[in-house]
């Protein structure tokens, strides 16, 4: 029997029960149309759009906006040529879209959270009660440099951006995924007594200098910014997994792509 777009969905849903006031909503196609092919994405960009419809898939699940703001607002958009293409394609090719943002987090745990520190090899340095709280084994040796490194090798990251001390002994750190704002990204550098925070990205006036100023006065505290889209991207392997437990004929797949932002 077909599955449809509704009930791949559902299972998305299922976890958390209904939101109701979320961004997680169908942004093109139908939920009646059967679900042949499903491309797990961190965005719908124009080129994932054409290799998800090349791959036989007619259902995008995206992390993140289609269109350029949170709300996925398209008036201020009529006209625009980007915009319009983009569009174009996303009609004819009859591609479904799921915004999959709000649900995703609210998973136990959060779901995003949870593929990176998979993707990352840190499961077990995980908080029981705050997996994003990470302690090291007593014994361990590593720097601020060290981890960087890691994160970069196992996230397939050129480069990242870091605060204070590279060579600053790390004993425990947090993650941060995405873009929680400076508020929250300080709060968990001042109350969770860690030495490093590693975020997807910052307002550069914000934590970036609070992070500076604490390494001024000498206290141990430092950054990582990885990169908004390499810092939850493959955090949506725990979307994969799901569907692909719930839809074991369905085939499934995530879809990577370079960050938008090269240093040259």
């Amino acid at each position: 029997m077909p599955i449809t777009v509704r009930q791949v969905l559902d299972a998305l849903i299922a976890p958390v029960g209904t939101l109701d006031d979320t961004v997680d909503t169908l942004k093109s196609g139908r939920a009646d149309d059967e679900a042949r092919g499903v491309a797990v994405v961190f965005t719908a960009t124009y080129d994932v759009i054409r290799r998800a419809v090349d791959s036989g898939a007619n259902l995008i699940i995206a992390h993140e906006p289609t269109y350029y703001n949170h709300l996925d607002e398209t008036g201020w958009l009529s006209g625009d040529p980007v915009y319009e293409r983009k569009r174009a394609l996303i009609e004819a090719s009859g591609v479904s879209i799921f915004r999959l943002h709000d649900y995703v987090h609210e998973y136990k745990p959060d779901g995003i959270v949870d593929g990176m520190l998979e993707a990352l090899g840190w499961e077990a340095y995980g908080d029981p009660d705050e997996p994003a709280l990470l302690t090291l084994p007593p014994g361990t040796d590593q720097t601020v440099r060290s981890i960087a490194e890691e994160a970069k090798r196992k996230l397939g990251i050129e480069s990242v951006q870091v605060a204070g001390d590279p060579e600053l002994p790390v004993k425990r750190f947090g993650l941060a995924v995405g873009a929680p704002g400076g508020k929250a990204q300080m709060a968990f550098l001042r109350e969770r007594d860690i030495d490093l925070l590693i975020v997807g990205e910052t307002n550069e006036w914000e934590t970036n200098e609070y992070v500076r100023d604490a390494a001024d006065m000498g206290m141990s505290k430092a950054l990582i910014v990885l990169g908004h889209q390499k810092s939850e991207e493959a955090g949506m392997r725990t979307v994969v997994k799901l569907l692909q437990d719930a839809f074991p004929t369905l085939p499934v797949e995530l879809l990577e792509i370079p960050p938008a932002l090269r240093r040259i």
